[in-house]
């Protein structure tokens, strides 16, 4: 019963409680009544938080989410649910103090992690009193801070120093077999927390066990087991399961991110807050994307250069052999490599694109800059224990005593302003998930979708996201009356706010709000029988969304809601199209390249015919890669007289993902120029297999000199393709013909609509 000795366990205890006493200091307010505030009210805060406890509440297994993107609903793993802790408590009838429960691990993986790193310290021979105060100052200079304000299940700063724990234990150990499950078990948790999480966690191991193996050879077979142990199962096993119990299909293999979130030595040198912050505002450095912040706080730079000096001054007298082999410089080392990796480098360079190009699983992760965070931990703990060694060395002379101590309390002063910040950020918004901090118009419609049986709604403005490749985004407000509608009443929303969604299914959304004239395929998804609710707050609406108001009447209203019963035929109405079909028969005039009106008038066409590759339609259309957007047509308005254009054209997102925009670029007679419109081509309502389409229109003025079509965006480097472009007066209705997917269709403006369009709402 050693294990339970005192003595042993009253040093950890004691940090917890001193970090725990920061803590209070900071976050009292949350503290004393956990279950009343949300950390946050809007974003991806309050989505997390309700899909966290709609499946604690609503849903009846572990796997599926019923809560958005009805009828089809989502994966679990997909949503932000916190799945392992939002199943446990809703198992065990916890649900009504979820957010309570949730809110209190968050904070007291605070003083979990002065814990985990005060027992590394000890570990390498740093004092009590010194292990206990540089704990607690490194735990709440944590660049994971900032994930409280939104990204939930990334604020365990625990996780990171728990792993490096547990591989010490792993390395040194006798029971190692013990340690290498808990190791397993571990990390497969977070992959159930966060998937980011577990996938941080699992690269540390792999980058330790790699240079232990690299330092003693001997060792290799220890260094594959537990990199299988701790990689290569938990993530075979997580994808394993996620295989088996997903069944949405055709997801984007690839998220965003990979090249644009990077960390550089910015992340982690430059201080973003505090009395560091003011003097590098002055000095003019200017700060990476807060994304990739991992900054290791001035004392460890300090005491690094310190140190470096030292080593080189007394080069003769330093043991490098023995460092070198030293556990904790393996692990130095692992923080260092995985830092290089949170770079982008090699990747982001254009000649090593193929490593990422052939090695698939690489562009799985969404933000590299999160993995600086590993660097972090290693780099504080590691400068601080070989500081400490240099202070005891030098017989704890009172001078490097002070500075050490000085150093330490600057973590402290430095991390102030941030974790003060965001504490109050969290502390301000009471929990809506308890019905009575609910607005009473959003409680009344609660009541009245309860009242009247509704199976589920559609919330305008409309959000449905993401793709990544296409999605549509309405309002903030309208994602947060759509989220405590749902969870107060139980039902599945038609919206959703979830990552990586099926590309089959976003196509069917966008496409829900597509011309009038076009068919609604996801209608036919829908259950025949269901009855859905249109609800509309008092946000903007986009003109599709007007179209859906007008096509329907309010039954029930208050200051902030309106309510409909959705009616399909009066959505998804053959009307339109027939009246396409009528004109397209009367259009006799015959134009250039196939194109026919019923009257002759100035229009301009580009089919890159003349090019190859593939196309919408033709021979050929236009291709190039992101970050070179030449002009896709320049048309001098000498040929055209002022008036009200249309510019279209067709972008295939099957080739990458529509994350850039559409220009529409007028040049001046004064040589000025500006941008008449833009469309961002993710957001098109009107998507014919892998192409989707971009409407844009202009008004053409006496001073208008110049017309130039172009796209703008990131710099990726991936390619893209367009084709099909029409420049037309709006007024001017064009009419072809063409054929897809042994489909075919007439083509309006433009537009192109399949010919047996609304054959299935008919049989």
């Amino acid at each position: 019963m050693n294990w339970l000795n005192f003595e042993r366990f009253k040093f950890p205890l004691l940090t917890f409680v001193l970090s725990f006493v920061v803590l209070f200091y900071f976050f009292n307010a949350i503290i004393l009544a956990p279950n009343d505030f949300v950390f946050a009210s809007g974003g991806d805060g309050i989505k997390n938080y309700y899909t966290y406890m709609f499946h604690a509440k609503h849903d009846p297994s572990f796997w599926e989410f019923n809560g958005m993107n009805y009828p089809f609903y989502e994966n679990v793993v997909y949503t932000d649910a916190h799945p392992l802790l939002s199943y446990f408590i809703g198992s065990l009838g916890l649900e009504d103090f979820g957010i309570g429960i949730l809110n209190i691990l968050l904070l007291l993986s605070f003083p979990i992690c002065s814990v985990f790193i005060y027992l590394i310290l000890k570990n390498y021979g740093v004092e009590v009193f010194w292990a206990i105060f540089a704990a607690i100052a490194l735990t709440y200079l944590t660049p994971q801070i900032f994930r409280f304000t939104g990204h939930l299940s990334l604020s365990y700063v625990f996780a990171i120093p728990g792993m490096w724990w547990l591989l010490i234990k792993c390395n040194n150990a006798s029971s190692a077999t013990l340690w290498a499950i808990l190791s397993f078990l571990y990390v497969f948790a977070f992959f159930f927390t966060h998937p980011y999480l577990g996938i941080i966690l699992s690269f540390f191991c792999l980058a330790f066990w790699f240079f232990v193996y690299i330092t003693d050879r001997a060792l290799w077979k220890n260094a594959v087991g537990f990199v299988t142990v701790q990689l290569v199962i938990p993530f075979t096993f997580f994808r394993l399961l996620i295989f088996a119990t997903d069944h949405h299909y055709n997801r984007m293999d690839i998220p965003a991110g990979f090249y644009n979130y990077f960390a550089g030595w910015g992340s982690v040198l430059l201080p973003h807050h505090g009395p560091s912050n003011a003097v590098g505002n002055m000095i003019g450095f200017r700060l990476n994307h807060w994304e990739t912040w991992a900054y290791i706080g001035f004392p460890t730079i300090i005491f690094f250069f310190v140190l470096i000096s030292y080593v080189i001054i007394q080069r003769k007298n330093v043991p490098f052999k023995l460092i070198f082999k030293h556990e904790l410089f393996l692990f130095f080392l692992a923080g260092v490599a995985i830092l290089i990796f949170s770079f982008c480098f090699p990747f982001k360079f254009s000649w090593f694109r193929w490593i990422t190009d052939s090695i698939g699983p690489l562009k799985q992760f969404r933000i590299l800059g999160r993995f600086a965070w590993v660097f972090y931990y290693v780099i504080t703990i590691s400068t601080i224990v070989a500081f400490f060694q240099y202070y005891k060395h030098q017989s704890k002379n009172l001078v490097i005593g002070a500075v050490f101590f000085i150093g330490l309390s600057y973590y402290l002063v430095e991390s102030h302003e941030a974790v003060s910040g965001v504490a109050q950020s969290i502390s301000t918004a009471k929990n809506p998930f308890k019905k009575e901090n609910l607005d009473a118009e959003t409680q009344e419609i609660a009541q009245f979708l309860k009242d009247n049986e509704y199976d589920a709604f559609i919330l305008l403005p409309f959000t449905h996201m993401s793709s990544e490749n296409m999605m549509l985004l309405g309002e903030e407000q309208a994602n947060y009356d759509a989220f405590m509608l749902s969870y107060h009443t139980g039902l599945p929303m038609m919206n959703s706010v979830s990552s990586r969604l099926s590309q089959d299914e976003s196509v069917l959304f966008n496409n829900f709000f597509g011309p009038e004239f076009c068919e609604k395929q996801l209608i036919y998804d829908l259950p025949e029988k269901a009855k859905i609710a249109l609800i509309i707050n008092d946000d903007y609406l986009n003109k599709d969304e007007l179209r859906m108001v007008y096509s329907h009447e309010y039954i029930h209203q208050n200051e902030h809601f309106s309510v409909c019963t959705f009616n399909k035929d009066a959505w998804n109405t053959q009307f339109y199209f027939d009246d396409i079909v009528e004109r397209n028969k009367n259009a006799h005039d015959s134009l250039k390249q196939g194109w026919t009106s019923n009257k002759n008038d100035w229009f301009h066409y580009e089919s890159w015919d003349h090019l190859k590759g593939e196309s919408l339609k033709g021979k050929g259309a236009f291709a190039s890669v992101k970050g070179n957007y030449p002009y896709l047509a320049e048309i001098s308005t000498d040929s055209i007289p002022t008036g009200d254009y249309n510019v279209s054209f067709w972008f295939n997102y099957y080739v990458d993902r529509a994350d850039i925009s559409a220009i529409t670029q007028f040049e001046f007679e004064d040589d000025s120029s500006a941008w008449a419109s833009q469309f961002e081509i993710k957001e098109s309502t009107h998507i014919v297999g892998h192409w989707m389409f971009i409407s844009m229109d202009v008004k053409v003025t006496s001073d208008v000199k110049k017309i130039n079509v172009y796209l703008t965006g990131n710099g990726s480097g991936e390619p893209y393709i367009v084709d099909e472009l029409l420049i037309r007066k709006a007024d001017h209705h064009l009419f072809n013909t063409g054929q897809l997917g042994g489909k075919e269709y007439i083509i309006y403006n433009n537009y192109w609509i399949r010919k047996d369009s609304f054959s299935e709402k008919d049989s």
